[in-house]
């Protein structure tokens, strides 16, 4: 499997070449001068086998929280592991798992064995097998503790898209309640689409609930987004853009004190 070759993509171009045999399409994604090669199924493809594969597309707000955590290097700096939760074909685990320095502390994750065949491939087409990320099954609210006994906690959790479903939002924020540090500084970032039956508020309210504090990130203040959203206005997911915010989640003193209430 040779990846594309990417010298000559420019930061937020993507160049493509589907695989027709293999049903993926191979794409080069550049943000700040950091590439990643990554297999996608087409957004027109239709399911094989009966097989949901939303979590195998590239979708926007992937490249958006990674744009925001490029742009902040100060967010992995100083961080002793970093976890991605539903991270589908993996691009902001990636990419973040390439600028920070520190790959192989870096944990990949989701809950569909099928996707994380894909993310597997996608680690090997950008990592040398020494210090490559770890992909890992991690269904939220199931075997949590066994997870964290082996991968420990995590200064920084990322998600990108995932809270499509109303009932995924406890499970979610408990899970990433349990697996984030205690360090003041951890964080759990979120980028996340704006729709009628999870709108933002609704994930405000849950991360709050499961004992978080929340901000809001107005993707106006992430460099870079305005380009992106110019540069995709063909696509045919460009609308999401339009709807999307990122929310940094810290646990409240009253979690970190380890008060059981939230």
């Amino acid at each position: 499997m040779k990846p594309i070759e990417g010298n000559n993509v420019e930061d937020g171009e993507v160049t493509e070449r589907t695989e027709r045999k293999a049903w993926f399409r191979e794409k080069t994604i550049s943000i700040n001068r950091v590439k990643v090669v990554i297999f996608e199924a087409p957004f027109d493809a239709k399911k094989e086998d009966e097989v949901d594969n939303t979590g195998m597309r590239v979708w926007p707000a992937a490249q958006v929280l990674a744009l925001y955590v490029l742009n902040h290097p100060e967010t992995t700096r100083k961080c002793e592991g970093i976890l991605e939760l539903g991270a589908g074909a993996g691009v902001t685990g990636l990419l973040v798992a390439k600028s920070c320095g520190r790959p192989a502390g870096v944990v990949i994750t989701d809950g569909e064995h099928h996707v994380l065949d894909l993310t597997r491939r996608n680690i090997e087409a950008n990592f040398k097998e020494d210090g490559r990320p770890t992909c890992e099954y991690l269904r939220w609210g199931e075997n949590v503790d066994e997870f964290k006994d082996r991968f420990g906690t995590f200064d920084l959790i990322m998600a990108t898209d995932v809270l499509y479903c109303p009932e995924a939002l406890e499970p979610f924020f408990m899970t990433a309640k349990q697996l984030l540090s205690s360090k003041p500084s951890a964080q759990l970032l979120v980028s996340h689409t704006n729709r009628s039956y999870v709108p933002h508020y609704k994930v405000r309210k849950a991360g709050s609930t499961c004992g978080f504090k929340v901000t809001d990130i107005p993707l106006q203040s992430i460099p870079g987004c305005a380009e992106m959203s110019r540069a995709t206005a063909a696509d045919p997911r460009h609308p999401m853009l339009q709807r999307m915010q990122v929310f940094r989640f810290t646990l409240k003193a009253s979690v970190i004190k380890g008060d059981p209430s939230p």
